[in-house]
């Protein structure tokens, strides 16, 4: 039988108040259906219209465990766990072709590029 941890606060994993705002920052500045970096699906500020229908986490480029200190990007939050400290980004589905989960129809609605 497996069992499920309880999910961390940014607090209990030492980013706090800081964090946070750097988050509400990148938040401010997101324009719906930018794509992720690590995904490369569309990215949205209401987490109902994320494929993981969860909030955007904020990222750090450069991973805190190799002295990283600014959020500076946003990410899916099933993405930023993937990503874990930066370890995994060579498989990163943007760049291998390899989806996490199936995309839907939903994952482009509501949102195009515009070739002019």
């Amino acid at each position: 039988m497996s069992t499920t941890r309880p999910r961390k606060t940014t607090t209990q994993k030492g980013l706090g108040w800081l964090h946070q705002q750097q988050r509400t920052r990148l938040l401010n500045r997101h324009v719906d259906g930018t794509p992720c970096w690590w995904c490369d699906r569309p990215m949205f500020r209401d987490p109902d219209r994320n494929f993981d229908n969860q909030p955007l986490a904020a990222d750090h480029t450069q991973a805190r465990i190799h002295g990283g200190m600014k959020a500076d990007r946003l990410l899916h939050n099933k993405c930023n766990s993937e990503r874990q400290d930066g370890r995994n980004d060579d498989r990163r589905p943007a760049v291998t072709g390899q989806s996490i989960e199936p995309a839907t129809a939903d994952d482009r609605a509501d949102w195009c590029l515009l070739d002019w």
